[in-house]
């Protein structure tokens, strides 16, 4: 068995060098925990506990250093153990630790998040979809409720903002972004058709002026290249799949000639 020659203490680890120039460096905060002196003959047994006990304070120091900057789910938290090398066990001692202190707690994790997401409008769809990423396991998000009453609070909290954001496109094709926008945001297409009831028609001297901006656009591009009856069928074809209605473009190409 090796036999220790000497120990040396510093700021934040003790080394301990053998007679076989073995040195083992061994945590502040687990030395104590071992009876080590100069001239001790030290069993495999032994020397294997140290490791142990000294790769865990190691490991548990990193959980704390990242719990000090962020939550954490069981989950997340062991990948990032597993990604810096512990093995389960070291994993599944950690992970007890930080629950007993009160440092990994999923409940109050899925509480706080949810509580977060519904204050920047987020339908229930990406809140779940975001606890997933957080990893959450499926089964504790589908015990969560989302009242549609409180759905459809934050579905009318982002009317206004979704309009102006539209606001340059006809009335159909801002229905239809509007709806897409509430889809990606999370909210059921039940209450995003909702939603699309609460929007009034655009001004017909503000619709026509939409329509003409793209009439314009669109025949410039196709003065050129096609026949006049082929450019009406091709203007009336792109324009209808706008949103503009048939007998306003009919309109505004006798306005133009065409």
């Amino acid at each position: 068995m090796p036999k220790i020659q000497t120990i040396r203490k510093y700021k934040s680890k003790v080394k301990v060098r053998f007679d076989n120039d073995e040195i083992l460096e061994i945590n502040l905060d687990v030395y104590p925990n071992f009876y080590l002196y100069v001239g001790k003959e030290v069993s495999k047994k032994e020397l294997e506990a140290i490791k142990r006990a000294n790769d865990g304070i190691e490991y548990l120091n990193y959980a704390l250093t990242l719990r000090q900057k962020a939550l954490y789910t069981e989950y997340k938290m062991r990948e990032k153990l597993y990604d810096k090398g512990a093995s389960k066990p070291v994993a599944d001692h950690i992970i007890k630790r930080m629950k007993e202190m009160d440092l990994i707690d999923d409940e109050a994790f899925i509480e706080d998040h949810v509580e977060y997401y519904n204050s920047l409008n987020y339908g229930k769809n990406k809140i779940k979809t975001k606890l997933k990423e957080k990893g959450i396991f499926e089964d504790r998000i589908e015990k969560i409720r989302f009242p549609i009453p409180i759905e459809r609070k934050k579905a009318h909290n982002l009317l206004n903002k979704l309009e102006k954001k539209y606001e340059k496109y006809n009335f159909v094709r801002k229905k239809q972004h509007i709806y897409q926008a509430y889809l990606s945001l999370g909210f059921e297409s039940d209450i995003a058709l909702e939603m699309l009831e609460y929007i009034k028609d655009t001004n017909p001297k503000e619709e026509n002026k939409k329509l003409e901006k793209d009439f314009d656009k669109i025949y410039l591009k196709y003065k050129n290249k096609y026949s006049k009856k082929e450019i009406r069928t091709k203007l009336i074809s792109y324009l209808a799949s706008k949103g503009y209605k048939i007998n306003d473009i009919i309109n505004m190409m006798e306005r133009k000639g065409i």
